[in-house]
């Protein structure tokens, strides 16, 4: 039989991000059937030209991935690959919380983690007698953990430069150059219960890891392959200080120094051990939930235990250590009012560069205390999911119109993202390599490319041109500025 496994994209922004579910379903699915994984963030198909691939495939059954974010493009597969005749399987976070909604559109969804459903579900499916609903009672342990089929797999699908770069690079013999990114799993679920959060209600509060040798017997197979960059997509990677330090001294004494990056919580990085043995093993970056800079705003999302008077120590830390940090914002929580983002901004620019902001609006997900509260308060937009709009409020705040939220967002990328802006970084870098100061670049652009699109060629040398300045920056061996200047940024608008 074969066997289809899609991951959705949004239909409008680009996700840099590769996604491990369908990897591992796979790696789970019994060796007599042959598995096929699309992501549509790399290979952008319509509704259409997918049914148009699946019927040239003769795909038997397709598993599509139903994020909150992406459900709207998941039904719309789901509808275009059952017109064919095809049955459809789905699964995630949101058919969790929503599975009679996602039943209109699929034969059968998984209900929780996969791992042990997917199995029975596909022996259901050989025996005609698939059921609509599958529930997974209980957590699956990750002792057993399956070694991924990584020596089999299509690496050009985790590429992080746009298309075209890649192309250029292949076409004159530079592939070696490429910058791609690795997904691997040590450990899931979140004891911290953030209001917002779906990891602790879909993966629970108590959290599962592999063994340490497991995991080095995975990063020992990709790095034979050449791999050259490790995301661990686990929600908080140093949930369990003492097993993380454990695992990074045991890649460092195996030899493995793979460039890596991991999603860790700021109260976990005031341990100077744990920085330093990222750095020895290889840790070139982490995501950090910040949030906000207002202390009054993460208690109202039980988020207290981040301290917004240590962020600039604790990113001057990571910064020494040559580690870059992607820091996440959230406007739209009750305490916030107009003039939030510029009120960020001043405390951001401070702070020592090496760091990519990125801001987001408050979003209620089915099954989060948010998503509840907001909905006994008849202030949530009902199923905004179905209707989705990238950074648009999908509730009403409690301090500002959803306008003027919509708005907080779009100033707080214009100020970070601004020639002026970035520039000023730049030029705080200097003394610094100029590989060092090449890679932040190209990073800046990127991660700018979140918000503003630059999905194609002319976006990115329009992006390129307005960063002259800053790119001239890579190569000045001038001394470093210690202070920014006192002008504000000129705003940049999108592409």
């Amino acid at each position: 039989m074969r066997i289809l496994f899609y991951v959705p994209d949004n239909a409008i922004t680009h996700s840099y991000m590769p996604t491990l579910w369908p990897h591992l379903l796979k790696a789970l699915t019994p060796p007599a059937h042959q598995v096929i994984t699309v992501d549509g963030n790399v290979i952008r198909l319509n509704p259409e030209q997918l049914a148009d691939y699946i019927r040239r495939e003769k795909v038997d059954l397709v598993g599509i991935g139903g994020m909150t974010r992406t459900i709207h493009r998941s039904y719309a597969v789901a509808d275009s690959v059952r017109a064919l005749g095809v049955p459809v399987i789905m699964g995630g976070p949101h058919v969790t919380e929503e599975p009679e909604e996602a039943l209109q559109h699929a034969d059968a969804v998984a209900c929780g983690e996969a791992d042990a459903l997917w199995p029975q579900m596909l022996a259901d499916f050989e025996a005609a007698k698939l059921q609509p609903i599958y529930r997974a009672d209980d957590k699956p342990s990750l002792e057993n953990y399956p070694i991924l089929g990584w020596e089999k797999m299509d690496f050009k699908q985790f590429t992080l430069l746009p298309r075209w770069l890649y192309r250029l690079l292949r076409a004159t013999g530079y592939e070696r150059y490429d910058i791609n990114i690795t997904p691997v799993e040590t450990g899931r679920g979140c004891p911290y219960r953030c209001d917002f959060c779906t990891v602790s209600p879909f993966f629970g509060e108590k959290v599962r890891f592999r063994t340490n040798e497991n995991v080095i017997e995975e990063l020992r197979l990709l790095k034979r392959l050449g791999r050259t960059f490790v995301f661990f997509v686990d929600d908080n990677f140093a949930i369990n200080p003492p097993r993380t330090k454990s695992l990074l001294r045991d890649m460092i004494e195996a030899g493995i120094r793979m460039p890596w990056a991991g999603q860790i919580s700021m109260n976990l990085l005031r341990d100077p051990e744990l920085l330093d043995l990222m750095k020895r093993s290889g840790c070139i970056g982490v995501f950090i939930g910040l949030e906000s800079v207002l202390p009054e705003s993460l208690a109202q999302v039980s988020k207290s235990f981040n301290k917004p008077e240590e962020y600039a120590h604790i990113i001057a830390e990571l910064h020494r250590r040559k580690i870059y940090s992607v820091t996440g914002f959230i406007f739209g929580i009750d305490a916030d009012r107009p003039g939030v983002a510029a009120r960020t901004w001043e405390v951001l620019r401070g702070w020592t560069p090496s760091f990519f902001p990125i801001f987001s609006q408050l979003t209620p997900l089915p099954g989060t205390p948010l998503f509840k509260m907001l909905r006994q308060q008849n202030r949530l937009e009902q199923r905004h999911w179905l209707h989705y709009r990238p950074y648009g409020a999908a509730f009403q705040p409690k301090q500002m119109t959803p306008a003027e939220l919509e708005t907080e967002i779009r100033t707080a990328w214009r100020l970070a993202y601004s020639a002026g802006s970035v520039l000023e970084r730049m030029r705080r870098l200097r003394g610094r390599r100029w590989v060092h100061k090449m890679i932040y670049m190209f990073a800046t652009m990127a991660f700018r490319g979140v918000y503003f699109r630059q999905m194609t060629v002319r976006a990115w040398l329009r992006a390129t041109w307005s960063y002259r300045r800053a790119l001239w920056e890579v190569f000045a061996g001038r001394p470093p500025v210690a202070e920014p200047p006192e002008s504000h940024p000129e705003p940049v608008g999108a592409d």
